[in-house]
């Protein structure tokens, strides 16, 4: 896939040579890439899950595909990641998710960046199912996946420890496409 692009993003493939980057540090990242990476990126969360993601990538270097890095075109900048996880060569499903740093949130990237990546996921054989978890008390999460015309599925909500996590499905039919 390599890149996508909207008016003010692109969304670059995370490749294994810039996860193995980011892991050693912001700065290498930047020196590999060419672009610049805001201090606050990776979250705690995503920086923890990278040595998974690496593993995995390493041993199905294709799986990088399906995850990317949100740059600002107007600053050249990694602001967030936006992608999925499972294997959709497989199951046919992918599970989406997506971050953008404290200081650049609430300006519309992430529901630009979704809204770019569905058209290009809606045009892989391969997916058939698309679907998205939230936290309930993420209200901010909650309207991107509505405003990309993501449907709450509320029988397969769950309460876990950190609060309760609500499922949202994207339509696959031919109106949605």
């Amino acid at each position: 896939m390599g890149k996508l692009e909207t008016e003010r993003l692109l969304l670059v493939e995370y490749n294994l040579e810039w996860i193995q980057a980011t892991i050693a540090g912001v700065d290498e990242l930047e020196r590999v890439s060419g672009y610049t990476v805001s201090r606050e990126w990776p979250g705690i969360d995503f920086f923890f899950y990278l040595p998974y993601v690496l593993e995995n990538v390493k041993k199905e270097p294709e799986m990088t595909k399906w995850t990317h890095l949100i740059v600002l075109k107007e600053e050249n900048k990694v602001i967030g990641e936006i992608g999925g996880q499972g294997k959709p060569e497989e199951t046919g499903e992918i599970e989406l998710g997506y971050s953008v740093v404290p200081a650049y949130q609430n300006n519309g990237y992430v529901t630009e960046a979704l809204g770019e990546l569905l058209i290009w996921l809606k045009k892989q054989p391969e997916i058939k199912r698309i679907f998205a978890r939230s936290f309930e008390s993420n209200p901010h999460s909650i309207q991107v996946l509505r405003k990309s015309g993501f449907l709450h599925q509320p029988k397969y909500d769950k309460t876990e420890a950190r609060g309760k996590i609500i499922l949202w499905e994207y339509p696959m039919d031919e109106e949605s496409l």
